[in-house]
């Protein structure tokens, strides 16, 4: 049966008239008469007597309007529920990241986003691109932290630019404090794994530069620590290199070569409350962090 009935035969019941009714639920009062008449034919009984008086409940009427009431309330609350469960989801939002994003930017976007849904759980991995964005479009992840890679059809949410420096070996005969990226051409190219690959292979391609690249399938720290033992050069990103004190030169590469940052969502993901929030604070959390950084480099 038709809610929408009992809601209208609810309204009229409590005004004590049809015309009444009808006017606060934007009917004509035919039309409204006629869908009472339809839901006595329904039910197979008269609900309502009708007079000079408007109208009031038949004893039948009497007897079934609680718990047409409770039927009513039922429903509010069931898409209420709905609501709710719409706008905060399952209370997890899983998130998959690059490991040098997870350990700069995610334990202070998360207290922060903890602190306004203490009830939410956020779920993190990291992993490599291809793990990570297969994750995020196979469904394992709502949201991703990453660079920018337009191989995957994703909605992109650019963060902040990520700008490469050399890695070289103390020693290294460098002229200037600025490493050229042609430099790279002919050297032995130590080529991080986890990622990194695709952002440094569109930097050589974009720049017509041609290492010899050595693939590897290790931790930033074991790219640093091999270059650091002479075994060759490689190229690592401002995020990563931030804090650190190996024994290896760090030479900004120019012209500047970069990645994009990002946050990346499927196309046809719906955000949540919580996971809006989330964004939000990170985008607060990014802009904030680069205003720290150009303060303390004008310091310097």
């Amino acid at each position: 049966m038709n809610i929408s009935k009992y809601k209208a035969l609810l309204t009229a019941v409590d005004m004590g008239s049809f015309s009444a009714a009808a006017q606060k639920l934007g009917y004509t009062q035919s039309g409204l008469t006629h869908m009472m008449n339809a839901l006595e034919d329904e039910l197979g009984f008269s609900i309502l007597q009708r007079g000079y008086f408007g109208i009031k409940l038949t004893p039948g009427g009497e007897r079934i309007i609680p718990k047409i009431r409770q039927l009513v309330m039922c429903e509010e609350t069931l898409y209420n529920e709905i609501e709710l469960v719409k706008s905060y989801g399952d209370n997890v939002i899983r998130i998959g990241a690059y490991s040098s994003i997870a350990s700069a930017w995610i334990p202070s976007i998360v207290e922060r986003f903890n602190k306004e849904f203490p009830d939410v759980t956020v779920n993190i991995q990291t992993g490599t691109v291809a793990e990570l964005y297969g994750g995020l479009d196979e469904g394992r992840f709502d949201i991703c932290f990453g660079s920018k890679n337009t191989k995957y059809d994703f909605k992109w949410m650019p963060l902040s630019l990520d700008r490469f420096y050399a890695i070289l070996p103390k020693g290294y005969p460098v002229s200037e404090r600025e490493f050229p990226i042609s430099g790279f051409n002919g050297t032995k190219f130590l080529m991080p794994g986890l990622g990194f690959d695709d952002d440094i292979s569109a930097v050589f391609s974009d720049n017509n530069v041609k290492p010899f690249v050595t693939p590897t399938y290790v931790d930033d720290p074991a790219i640093i620590s091999m270059v650091e033992h002479g075994l060759g050069i490689s190229m690592l990103s401002e995020l990563i290199l931030s804090g650190r004190h190996d024994d290896v030169m760090l030479l900004p590469i120019v012209p500047e070569v970069s990645r994009t940052l990002a946050l990346c969502i499927k196309q046809d993901k719906v955000l949540t409350m919580p996971l809006k929030r989330l964004i939000s604070i990170t985008k607060d959390f990014v802009r904030e962090a680069e205003d720290r950084f150009l303060v303390n480099l004008n310091k310097n």
